[in-house]
């Protein structure tokens, strides 16, 4: 090919597709539409105030230049600070590297962690990045199917790892998890966690933990989110812990997060941040540090009970559509449900399952209710046909939001909803 000919075969990645579903709702807006956005992952407060007294202070009175490429100092003892509070750990702030959104700690630690060439599970049905920035970094992906949680355990490791070894496959060098999940809201206990990990280290297999959406749980989970920077969960292995003031502090436009490095990494993520992103920005790095004031943490915890009501009305409203609580995963944590359609079409509307097609659908109602949710097709492994009949709601807006989307979804619902194919 010629040197301009085209683009590089790395970049050749799915598109992420909620983003597109929101391009699309957006300019729906623009034309004077009512949209009701269940389709991204962002809550609808704004960052907490302190956050954004603390970012007006920083703007008037810091020159904001760069700062230490793992991060401004007092953040990252705050960072510390919040581990002890939350999960009874005392974290070394220099493990703390503060990073431009949860993304660029992905990046860092994809880069940092793995070669070329290396097979990296993902759980078959997970947040899309994921696959696709595996993929440009020119890792091999290996998709492990879920268990009846909607999500992997040790035994689901276990398993894939000897598949591999039975086929003459090289073996696994990462996992990357996130509880809760990204879509399903699936959490694993502080034991599974911890088994989890043993098994990562028996089998000598990377574990990045995705950690953004704790602090976000409800019913029977409520407050049993564990982390894999515990040393006494984390065993004998060295996990990379991923998280980000996104979600439960309500930041995702600030771009701020951080990663928990483990010692023998810690150089070469410094080395790699400093040469891609040489610091995350100067002022959401002072906001980040103004939400976890503790002020903030009454404004953030209102937050979740809203998250808690808003869960039981989209299952409610799922369940008036023929979808009950099985057809739904746990729902544990984040603020997601995923659910299954294939049941309800067959049962309520007369229609082949094999024949849902969850994006039809999807721009179908948001074409006619203004209503924007995201295709199964964006989580679910492609070789397994499963996104087609799934779809994820979020329910991170306001309970009046979610009330009106889930009302016109079943008025859709009932009135024949088209299920493409």
């Amino acid at each position: 090919r010629g040197a301009h000919a085209m683009a590089s075969r790395r970049s050749a990645v799915p598109s992420f597709k909620v983003m597109d579903v929101m391009a699309r709702a957006l300019a729906m807006e623009q034309t004077g539409r009512r949209v009701l956005h269940l389709e991204v992952g962002q809550p609808q407060a704004p960052a907490p105030r302190a956050a954004l007294s603390a970012a007006r202070e920083a703007l008037a009175s810091d020159r904001l230049g760069y700062t230490h490429a793992l991060g401004r100092e007092p953040l990252r003892d705050g960072i510390a600070r919040l581990y002890e509070d939350r999960y009874g750990v005392r974290l070394d702030p220099k493990r703390v590297h503060v990073t431009t959104g949860s993304s660029a700690a992905f990046t860092l630690a994809f880069l940092a962690a793995f070669d070329v060439g290396d097979a990296v599970a993902v759980p078959e049905t997970t947040y899309p990045c994921y696959r696709n920035v595996l993929q440009a970094v020119g890792c091999e992906v290996v998709p492990v199917p879920v268990n009846a949680h909607a999500t992997l355990g040790a035994e689901d490791l276990s398993a894939a790892v000897a598949a591999r070894a039975a086929q003459g496959l090289a073996p696994l060098k990462g996992l990357v998890l996130s509880s809760p999940a990204n879509p399903t809201g699936a959490m694993l206990d502080r034991a599974s966690l911890a088994a989890l990990c043993a098994a990562c280290a028996r089998h000598e297999v990377r574990f990045i933990s995705d950690e953004i959406y704790h602090g976000l749980s409800y019913g029977g989970m409520a407050g049993m989110e564990a982390t894999a920077a515990c040393p006494a969960v984390a065993g004998g292995g060295a996990p990379v812990v991923v998280s980000s003031f996104s979600k439960f502090h309500c930041m995702t436009g600030w771009r701020v997060g951080w990663l928990v490095a483990p010692t023998d990494l810690e150089d070469g993520l410094h080395r790699l941040q400093q040469n891609l992103y040489i610091c995350a920005p100067a002022v959401a790095q002072a906001a980040a540090l103004g939400a976890l004031r503790p002020e903030a943490q009454e404004e953030l915890s209102a937050h979740v009970e809203r998250y808690a009501r808003n869960r039981r009305v989209v299952l409610d409203g799922l369940a008036a559509m023929g979808i009950p609580d099985a057809r739904v995963a746990p729902a544990d944590g984040a603020f997601y449900a995923y659910a299954d359609l294939a049941g309800a079409a067959e049962d309520l509307l007369g229609h082949d399952p094999a024949q849902v097609d969850a994006e039809a659908l999807c721009q179908g109602l948001l074409e006619a209710e203004g209503v924007a949710v995201t295709p199964g097709t964006d989580f679910e492994d492609p070789g397994t046909g499963r996104g087609r009949r799934c779809l994820r709601i979020s329910y991170a807006g306001s309970t009046a939001d979610m009330e009106e989307a889930m009302g016109r979804m079943l008025r859709w619902w009932r009135g024949g909803a088209a299920m493409g194919g």
